[in-house]
């Protein structure tokens, strides 16, 4: 029983790595570095 609880345990370990991972992209690429007001397209001037 002991070895299918360190089993457990090592895949355990392995999940929380990955969903760590994934929490730590989408936190970073939902975030932009930059504002995007100047990424808006020029608009034509009133003479």
């Amino acid at each position: 029983m002991r070895n299918v609880e360190k089993i457990a345990e090592r895949a355990l370990k392995g999940v929380e790595k990955i969903a760590r991972a994934e929490v730590k992209r989408t936190a970073i690429s939902s975030v932009s570095a930059c504002s995007a007001i100047w990424h808006q397209p020029k608009r034509p001037k009133k003479k």
